[in-house]
C-alpha cells in the first residue's frame, strides 16, 4: 500500500453557499488554502444560506379540541389562486402530537412545475412561488385553534471531508494500526507529541478506569450504517431502522422499513434545487458512528473506539439524498428513546444517548424539535447536536439551539474553537472536531478525524464529528456508574472540562474542552 500525501482526493462537503444575489449554488471544499476567519456575531443566520423543504407539506399541531380539516379549510380560503376550493387534505399524526398535512390535493402548483423542493434564502427575497405557503402558514399561526405551524424543512450533516483510503502506519497499543492518527483520543498536553496533543481530551486516562457496570445504549441518527465494513464491531449493533420516507431522498427506491443501511446520499447535478452541483455520497452515518465507538477495537486493524466496553448501539437513518425532512428526524429521535411512533415497530432497546450530527439554519428552535425534545429529558434521555459549520451563533440552528439539547462546538488540534465551528451561550461543551486545512503535527496528514467511510477510512471535520465524541464520553461515564443519570454524567462532563483562553475561544464555547479523564473518579 502506498502513502499518501496531506490530500490524497477531496470530497466535495455538505455545506452550501449561495450568493446573496443569485442562485448558483456551490459546494464548500473540505480543505481551503487557508483557514476562514472568524466572524463576528450574528444576530440571525447569516444571509445568503439556505433551508430546503417540502412544497406540498406543512407541520401543524392542532389545540386540543380543534377540527383540522376545518381549521385547513378555513386557512386555505384565504388564498384561492393557490388553493383548490373543497379540497382534501391528508393527515398524518406525528409522535409528537403534531400533524403532517399534505396540501398535494389542495396545491395549484405541483411538484411538475416548481421543482422537488422549496429553497428559502436567510436574508433574501424567496420566490414568489414559496410565498403562498409562507402566507397560509402565517394564517395557521394567526389561528388560536393552531399551537403552532411550520414547513417542513429538510437538514444535512455538518461535516467536510479528506478522503485517504490507502494509509498504513505502525502499531500502539490497542493494536489497532490507525490510533496513531486518532489524535483526539491521546492523553491531552501542553504540545504535540507522539501520544499527547493540546486538543485531546484525555481517553487514554479513562480507559485505565474504565470497569463497565451496565450496558448503555447509544442511537447514531444519521445517513444510515455500513454493516459490512471490515472494522464495524457488529456485535455492538442493535436493529435500527430506516425513516427515510421520501423514496427520492432515501435513494434506495422505497420509503420507512427496517433497513438501516447507508446506501450513499450522491446527488446529480440540480437534484436538490435549480443549480445545485452533483455530490459523492458521504457515508457520514459510518463514519460518526465509527467516532462514537462501534469500530473495532484490538483486531489488528484500522481505527479504536474510545469506548472499551458496555455500550450498544442503534444506527438509524434518517438522511440521505439533499438531507432528511424534519418529520422523518423527529421521528428518529422519538423512537430512539422509545416512543411509539406510527407506523414503526417498537424499539426493544431504546437509547439513553441519542447523536444529532445534523442541523439547519433557524429562526431559533423549531417547535417540532422542541417537543421532541422535551419528551425525551422527561424520560431522562439526551440528543447531542452537533453546533454547526457556519462561524455563527448555534442559537439560530435547529436541534442545536434547542434549550433542551446538549450542544459541540468543534475544536482543533490545539484545543481551540476550530474556524467553522458555530458558538455561542446555547453551546454545552467543546470537543475536537479536526481541521483539515492543517497539518499541526507534519505527518503528512490533515488534522481531521478519522473514522470509518466506504471502502476504507476518512479524515474529516467539523461539529458533526465532535458530537460523538461527546455521546461516547457520556456512554463512557453511564458505563461506568450505574447509579448516575444522564444529567449526572452531563453536568460531571460540563464541571470538569479545561477552561478556554480568550484566544483559544473567541467567541463562547461552552464550559470548555471536554476532558474525559475526570469522569471515571467516582
Amino acid at each position: 500500500m502506498r502513502l499518501c500525501p496531506t490530500v490524497c482526493a477531496i470530497a466535495a462537503g455538505v455545506a452550501m453557499v449561495f450568493s446573496s444575489g443569485g442562485a448558483t449554488a456551490q459546494i464548500i471544499n473540505s480543505a481551503p488554502a487557508q483557514a476562514p476567519a472568524q466572524a463576528a456575531p450574528q444576530t440571525s443566520p447569516q444571509t445568503g444560506q439556505v433551508r430546503l423543504f417540502h412544497r406540498t407539506q406543512i407541520i401543524v399541531k392542532f389545540a386540543d379540541g380543534a377540527e383540522p380539516g376545518a381549521v385547513m379549510a378555513a386557512a386555505v380560503a384565504g388564498d384561492r389562486e393557490s388553493y383548490r376550493d373543497g379540497a382534501a387534505f391528508d393527515f398524518a399524526a406525528q409522535s409528537t402530537g403534531a400533524t403532517l398535512v399534505d396540501l398535494s390535493a389542495a396545491a395549484i402548483q405541483t411538484e411538475s412545475n416548481v421543482g422537488r423542493f422549496g429553497v428559502e434564502r436567510i436574508g433574501g427575497t424567496e420566490s414568489s412561488r414559496t410565498q403562498p405557503l409562507d402566507a397560509l402558514i402565517e394564517r395557521l399561526n394567526a389561528d388560536p385553534r393552531v399551537e403552532y405551524a411550520q414547513k417542513n424543512y429538510l437538514m444535512q450533516p455538518f461535516q467536510s471531508s479528506d478522503l485517504i483510503n490507502d494509509i498504513i502506519g505502525g502499531r500502539k497499543p490497542p493494536n489497532d494500526p490507525y490510533l496513531e492518527f486518532q489524535w483526539h483520543l491521546k492523553r491531552h498536553g501542553d504540545s504535540l507529541t507522539a501520544d499527547s496533543a493540546p486538543g485531546a481530551v484525555n481517553f487514554p486516562a479513562a480507559w485505565e478506569k474504565h470497569t463497565p457496570q451496565r450496558n448503555v445504549v447509544v442511537a447514531v441518527i444519521d445517513t444510515g450504517q455500513l454493516y459490512d465494513h471490515d472494522d464495524v464491531n457488529s456485535a455492538l449493533l442493535l436493529p435500527g431502522y430506516d425513516f427515510v420516507s421520501d423514496p427520492f431522498v432515501g435513494n434506495d427506491g422505497d420509503g420507512r422499513d427496517a433497513d438501516a443501511t447507508d446506501v450513499g446520499d450522491a446527488s446529480g447535478i440540480d437534484d436538490c434545487f435549480p443549480g445545485s452541483q452533483a455530490s459523492d455520497s458521504s457515508w457520514h452515518g459510518s463514519h460518526v458512528s465509527g467516532i462514537a465507538g462501534l469500530a473495532s477495537t484490538d483486531n489488528d486493524l484500522g481505527i479504536a473506539s474510545p469506548v472499551p466496553s458496555g455500550i450498544a448501539f442503534v444506527p438509524i437513518r434518517a438522511l440521505g439524498r439533499c438531507g432528511g425532512y424534519t418529520t422523518d428526524l423527529v421521528d428518529a429521535v422519538l423512537w430512539a428513546a422509545g416512543f411509539e411512533v406510527p407506523g414503526a415497530p417498537p424499539n426493544q432497546n431504546p437509547a439513553l444517548v441519542i447523536n444529532a450530527s445534523f442541523g439547519g439554519p433557524s429562526a431559533g428552535c423549531d417547535p417540532a424539535f422542541r417537543d421532541a425534545l422535551a419528551q425525551l429529558k422527561a424520560k431522562g434521555a439526551v440528543l447531542v447536536a452537533a453546533a454547526g459549520n457556519e462561524t455563527d451563533d448555534s442559537q439560530y440552528y435547529s436541534p442545536s439551539g434547542c434549550t433542551d439539547a446538549f450542544t459541540v462546538a468543534a475544536s482543533d488540534m490545539m484545543g481551540a474553537l476550530a474556524p467553522y465551528s458555530n458558538f455561542g451561550d446555547k453551546v454545552d461543551i467543546l470537543a475536537p472536531g479536526g481541521d483539515v486545512s492543517q497539518d499541526l503535527n507534519g505527518d503528512d496528514y490533515a488534522d481531521g478525524i478519522l473514522s470509518i467511510v466506504a471502502d476504507g477510512y476518512s479524515f474529516y471535520n467539523g461539529t458533526s464529528m465532535a458530537a460523538p465524541l461527546v455521546s461516547a464520553a457520556i456512554a463512557l461515564a453511564l458505563t461506568h456508574n450505574p447509579g448516575w443519570s444522564v444529567d449526572d454524567a452531563m453536568r460531571r462532563l460540563t464541571s470538569s472540562a479545561m477552561a478556554r483562553s480568550g484566544t483559544q475561544c473567541a467567541e463562547p464555547c461552552g464550559a470548555g474542552l471536554m476532558d474525559v479523564s475526570g469522569l471515571l473518579d467516582y
